[in-house]
């Protein structure tokens, strides 16, 4: 079997999952469901910058929506790649489409990549419809420039690959998206509320701020702060200081980690279920219906 030279991964893999997420995102598409969710995410995003707009920050000429919106775009990003994603595994683990797929070429690897590629498509089309009603609705929203935006869009390329292994473990620990949708949820809100995104991490206790400083989303923001925001708002940054460098370093460790280790644990959750297991889950379902 061909190798790439990154990380060992097998080309079948990679092409299985490419085209099988390209697939996935597409019949997405065709779903009212699901359009009408995109669409009521981006709108709600939205609709919090133009109530925000009219609030200015005078020390900085800005208004509020523009120190929020790098933020905003930090949490869209964790919400899509981790939380929708963990409820994306844990329903396919359920019906039974992680443990079918894996017999099939490219197994658990080609599952992960095809997630990945299909979160990496759905986030694409989300960020495209806030940032374009956003910037519609919102004036001077961005203050730095193409070059801001160029680096805006670097940092969320690389945290999607940062967020997403939160995901995979999220929908590997949880056994039903039902749980997902309880504890998941819980753990999503308390990872917010650890990495700075709603509250400045500097105004929280040490620990919480160790914590934080653990976790891609608080590098996520950091750095499109970094990129959006004026020079003097690196102020009220931990060091008084954006840490560009740090957050690079960061999220590229989250991602490398996400890339191994994604796939060798839906391996290891895979080997243990079984087809009998699978009924034995279909049936209670039935029996809640």
């Amino acid at each position: 079997m061909n190798r790439t030279p990154l990380l060992g991964l097998s080309t079948t893999a990679l092409r299985v999952g490419a085209t099988r997420g390209l697939v996935d995102f597409r019949n997405s598409l065709q779903k009212a469901g699901d359009v009408t969710y995109y669409i009521i995410g981006a709108a709600g995003f939205t609709a919090g910058m133009v109530f925000l707009r009219d609030q200015p920050v005078p020390e900085l000429g800005i208004s509020t929506a523009s120190i929020v919106f790098p933020n905003a775009l930090a949490i869209m990003m964790l919400f899509v790649a981790t939380y929708g994603l963990a409820t994306l595994v844990t329903t396919e683990r359920e019906d039974g489409t992680v443990l079918r797929l894996s017999i099939l070429p490219g197994g658990v690897t080609a599952y992960a990549w095809g997630q990945t590629v299909r979160t990496f498509l759905e986030l694409v089309f989300t960020f495209a419809l806030f940032t374009v009603l956003a910037v519609f609705l919102v004036p001077n929203l961005t203050t730095e420039g193409v070059g801001g935006v160029a680096a805006a869009v670097g940092f969320l390329l690389l945290g999607v690959l940062a967020t997403l292994p939160l995901g995979f473990v999220i929908g590997c620990v949880f056994s039903n998206p039902r749980s997902v949708g309880g504890w998941g949820f819980l753990v999503i809100g308390a990872l917010v509320a650890a990495s700075g995104v709603i509250v400045p991490l500097g105004d929280s206790p040490l620990w919480v701020q160790i914590i934080g400083q653990l976790l891609p989303l608080y590098w996520l923001g950091l750095g499109l702060r970094s990129a959006l925001l004026p020079e003097a708002f690196a102020a009220a940054e931990i060091g008084e200081s954006w840490r560009t460098l740090e957050s690079i370093g960061v999220l590229g460790i989250w991602a490398v980690a996400g890339i191994v280790l994604a796939p060798m644990l839906l391996q290891r959750v895979v080997r243990r279920e079984s087809f009998a297991q699978l009924a034995q889950r279909r049936e209670k379902a039935l029996q809640r219906v």
